[in-house]
């Protein structure tokens, strides 16, 4: 269904929502994307062609009628005043129609006029009937709706389409989707309840959302200044996602369920849990246990990363000790001979950690994992491949190319 796919599609870009109250989750602890037009144009265009059915008008004797949408284009915001309304294009033909191909959308379709667009696709020889529809997605606290809005017919049967059209139109909103508790898991199962916010960039710029915790009862918080912005992106990205520290760790602390990072270390896999990041302007930590998987000590490593796009620095290791007060005689000398040779142990795998990877991009080797939701009855999954991961005003940031399954 129209309306379903291009929900999905601008819920699962942004990941995004507020909530607040008295028992509301710390504002400190949220997220933010950035899903970039070509992005979202990606997304729709696996969705299509798609076909939905239009209700008849027994009184007038019109009977139900099956439209195919065949071509789709975001526009971004509905207007400088609403942020929360977006656009899209989108063109229409009869489902039984076996017209030849038409013409793409482009980009400049978004500021013409839907009368334009229609006639300058139906000027394509055997293009039979074509409509040309505004379809409008509005986010309002914890609710997407999809409607058509303007809409306009050309070539042959074209005005049959477009009274088609208007009776869709007339039924009110094409499809609804809750956003909030949408459940983010990962692949093991393990899951964090989320609410969802929308707001739509200006010229078909894409989507910018905010993201925290669900909260049952609360109420939308204030709206607060982005900290991630379409400016800041990289020429090469479409796509960005971002956290507070707070909310980054919730995160780090659901996908370590699935199991632990794993790094090689010359001939050893060492296995880092418990993680934690904390970090500053230009400047990120990543702290956890690691295990070296065929020694089976373990020790407390903190791994730093600096720079526009993080790069792994320093590796320090504090050895895991024995409590041997409560020992006596041989035994208290045994475990006292074996923390003293874990101090070396440890010094020596922060050694080795620091010169297998230092100088190396952190996104090469901590990529953010694939988020994936159930919208509508839809599963979809968010793929962000890093091309730059940066840290500024207790946040951390990730750039790159966005892909949906």
């Amino acid at each position: 269904m129209i309306g379903r796919a291009l929900i999905a599609g601008s819920i699962a870009v942004a990941l995004a929502g507020a909530t607040a109250d008295a028992a509301a989750p710390d504002p400190a602890e949220r997220a933010e994307a950035l899903l970039g037009g070509a992005a979202i144009d990606r997304f729709v265009a696996k969705q299509l062609p798609s076909t939905f059915a239009v209700r008849g008008d027994r009184d007038a004797g019109v009977g139900a009628q099956d439209v195919t949408l065949v071509d789709a284009r975001s526009c971004g915001a509905a207007g400088k005043e609403a942020p929360g309304r977006g656009r899209f294009i989108g063109v229409v033909r009869p489902a039984d129609a076996g017209g030849a191909a038409l013409p793409a959308l482009e980009r400049h379709d978004c500021r013409a006029k839907p009368d334009d667009v229609a006639r300058r696709l139906a000027a394509a020889p055997a293009a039979g009937a074509v409509a040309v529809v505004e379809l409008v997605v509005e986010w309002v606290p914890s609710e997407l709706r999809v409607s058509i809005g303007d809409v306009a017919a050309a070539g042959e049967g074209g005005r049959a389409l477009g009274r088609t059209l208007a009776r869709a139109k007339g039924a009110g909103p094409l499809a609804t989707a809750d956003t909030s508790g949408l459940r983010l898991e990962t692949a093991r199962g393990s899951s964090l309840t989320l609410d969802v916010a929308l707001s739509f960039l200006k010229g078909g710029e894409g989507v910018v959302a905010t993201l925290t915790p669900s909260c049952a009862g609360c109420v939308p918080a204030p709206a607060r200044a982005p900290f991630i912005t379409q400016a800041a992106a990289p020429a090469d990205s479409d796509g960005a996602a971002g956290a507070t520290l707070a909310f980054a760790n919730r995160v780090v602390a659901l996908f370590s369920a699935d199991g632990p990072l794993e790094l090689a270390v010359d001939r050893e896999t060492v296995e880092i849990r418990n993680i934690q990041i904390s970090g500053g302007d230009g400047t990120l930590a990543v702290r956890g246990r690691a295990t070296a998987r065929t020694v089976g000590e373990s020790a407390q490593v903190r791994i730093d990363s600096a720079g526009s796009d993080l790069r792994l620095g320093d590796v320090q290791a504090t050895a895991e000790l024995e409590d041997c007060r409560a020992l006596s005689g041989a035994a208290s000398l045994r475990c006292s001979v074996r923390n003293g040779a874990r101090g070396p142990a440890a010094g020596a795998l922060a050694a080795a950690m620091a010169s297998r990877y230092r100088g190396q991009l952190l996104r090469t080797l901590v990529a953010p994992p694939p988020f994936s939701f159930e919208v509508g009855g839809r599963r979809v999954t968010l793929r962000l491949t890093p091309t730059r991961a940066s840290a500024a005003a207790g946040t951390v940031v990730v750039h790159g190319k966005a892909d949906f399954e």
